[in-house]
This record gives C-alpha cells, sequence and structure tokens, in this order.
C-alpha cells in the first residue's frame, strides 16, 4: 500500500508549491510535488526545481531529487500522475546529474 502525503494548503486552500523552511516534516511533501508538477508538464518542472533551488539551495534540491529518483524506482508514495514512474525517470536523473554540478 502507497503511503497518502498530504500537501500543506495557503489559508486560501491553494497547495503550498515551495515552503518558506524545508524540513523533514515537509520533505515528501516535496517529493510528491516535484513528481506531480513535472508530470503535468516538464518544463514547468525544470522551472519549479530551480526556483526551489534558489530558494533553498543545492543541497536539499539534490537530497530530494535522489529521493524522487529512488521514489520512481521503487514507488513508496500515491502520486496523481497521468504516465508511468519510469516515464518521468529520465527527467529527473537528468536533473539530479544536472544539479550535482552546479555552484549555488
Amino acid at each position: 500500500m502507497l503511503k497518502q502525503i498530504k500537501i500543506d494548503t495557503k489559508p486560501d486552500g491553494l497547495p503550498i508549491t515551495i515552503p518558506a523552511m524545508i524540513n523533514e516534516a515537509n520533505f515528501e511533501q516535496q517529493i510528491k510535488r516535484f513528481i506531480e508538477i513535472a508530470d503535468y508538464n516538464s518544463f514547468d518542472g525544470q522551472l519549479h526545481i530551480s526556483l526551489f533551488r534558489a530558494c533553498h539551495g543545492g543541497q536539499w534540491t539534490i537530497r530530494i531529487l535522489e529521493a524522487i529518483v529512488q521514489e520512481l524506482k521503487t514507488p513508496g508514495v500515491e502520486l496523481n500522475i497521468s504516465q508511468e514512474r519510469t516515464t518521468l525517470l529520465p527527467f529527473f536523473t537528468h536533473q539530479l546529474e544536472r544539479h550535482k554540478n552546479l555552484a549555488d
């Protein structure tokens, strides 16, 4: 059975895309958000990753991307996506390698 992750929302009910602070408590939420955004549109996914990095730095970004690659290989979280997880794997593998080579 896949783990259900609830995304934190703003007072108006919209999901929080990039939290003010990232920590272990909202880490899995970010894995879910990154994957679902990239599933909807890979360009939006790439922009989201870059914006997240600008807000939280490379260390958190790389940790999340590594966790995403693992999640796509070994499902553990329930996702609302329209394509197979394996279809998203090359995108996130590329993003992980790319972000490992960037300097903050």
